[in-house]
């Protein structure tokens, strides 16, 4: 279904809709209603799991992916809004999460329902009105459609208050600094054995594991190692000799670009291997990437990483930094591929400090958030 037609449907329907929905029925939402990743995975599967007096429901408009789900977890769980019927369903739901977008599209949504922006990263680029390349007719639909019928928006920090509420157009007093459920298994431990011989059964016998997982960009072909003097021969009888593995994660429209570099010991680690990183992320002993926000999720493992910002005037310029990237973005930035290889074996303690000092910028939750979530929002669906 057209975003168009189901905007239009959702505002029809709303007139029918229940004046006061159930808050015992809670929708989960995320990228175009057709991903099951990002915070609304992790926070609907902790629901699912502990909270009996909920009924959660997962939007999947993805037909296949919706078939899988159910198979996995249960059919009860996952539910469309291309129908008539399964907008209906939703608008009879007193409480919304989402990480992108919305369960359904309409105006004045807000007004009887809890919808929480449990958004999907710290902004380290400008996002949502702040985004200079937004035009002016898609920021009128942003503001009706999303700003306005948010009850909050959830961060990470009290540093990003001002600045969440300048992207999305509201009052600071609907930021809530409750953490990302999706970093919840950040502080528990996952075995990077285990996880990673079910996603590749045959991989070598290692000691390390890095994963490369650079930004998307719209003006052209990412250039990977981008070192005038990179050499995949030595590239991978270095990983050979120090017991590592190199997993690569591109944007699925990318996904091209890695295989050239793919072999015994640099593995792809896409959306197909694994839907949502962020969940595993503590089994990777190092982290490489240019401006992907990902690194500040990282931060919470309190590991090395390394940046390779090669294009970034060109990156920078074209969608802008809500941060001085330098002063962000606590790891080395190899120029060459001798200091590219160093930077994998060495950890100097300056930027241990810096690491330090910019995780207490971005990242004030450093424990499992899900369960204070859902118990703020409890207290007030039972108030």
């Amino acid at each position: 279904m057209s975003k168009i037609r189901s905007l239009v449907l959702a505002e029809f329907l709303k007139h029918f809709a229940k004046k006061k929905p159930d808050p015992y029925i809670w929708i989960f939402s995320s990228t175009d209603n057709r991903h099951y990743n990002y915070n609304s995975r992790y926070l609907f599967e902790y629901v699912k799991d502990n909270l009996p007096e909920i009924t959660p429901r997962f939007v999947i408009n993805d037909p296949v992916l919706r078939q899988k789900l159910s198979d996995e977890y249960g059919s009860q769980y996952f539910i469309e809004t291309e129908s008539a019927s399964g907008i209906r369903y939703v608008l009879n739901a007193g409480v919304w999460f989402t990480s992108a977008g919305l369960p359904a599209y309409a105006s004045g949504l807000g007004k009887n329902r809890l919808i929480i922006n449990l958004w999907h990263g710290v902004p380290l680029k400008k996002i949502a009105l702040l985004d200079p390349n937004l035009k002016k007719m898609a920021r009128v639909y942003f503001r009706k459609i999303f700003s306005e019928n948010y009850t909050y928006v959830l961060t990470t920090s009290h540093a990003l208050v001002p600045l969440m509420a300048e992207s999305f157009d509201i009052s600071e007093n609907l930021i809530r600094v409750w953490g990302q459920p999706r970093n919840d298994g950040m502080f528990q431990p996952n075995d990077a054995a285990s996880i990673l011989s079910g996603i590749y059964p045959e991989l070598p016998e290692f000691e390390r594991t890095i994963l490369y997982a650079p930004t998307f960009r719209d003006y052209g072909q990412i250039r990977l190692f981008p070192f005038d003097d990179f050499d995949l021969n030595q590239m991978e009888a270095f990983l050979e000799e120090h017991k590592m593995l190199l997993f690569i994660r591109t944007h699925i429209a990318e996904q091209g670009s890695a295989a050239p570099y793919l072999g015994k010991r640099i593995r792809f680690l896409g959306n197909e291997q694994a839907e949502d990183v962020t969940g595993i992320l503590n089994i990777f002993d190092c982290l490489i990437t240019d401006y992907s926000s990902i690194y500040i999720d990282y931060l919470l493992t309190d590991r090395p990483m390394i940046f390779l910002p090669y294009d970034r005037n060109e990156y920078l310029n074209g969608r802008g930094m809500n941060f001085d990237y330098d002063e962000v973005t606590p790891g080395p930035k190899p120029d060459t591929f001798q200091s590219f290889l160093d930077a994998l074996l060495t950890e100097d303690s300056h930027w241990k400090t810096e690491r330090d000092r910019v995780n207490l910028l971005f990242n004030e939750i450093h424990e499992p958030c899900s369960a204070q979530i859902c118990e703020q929002i409890l207290k007030q669906i039972q108030q």
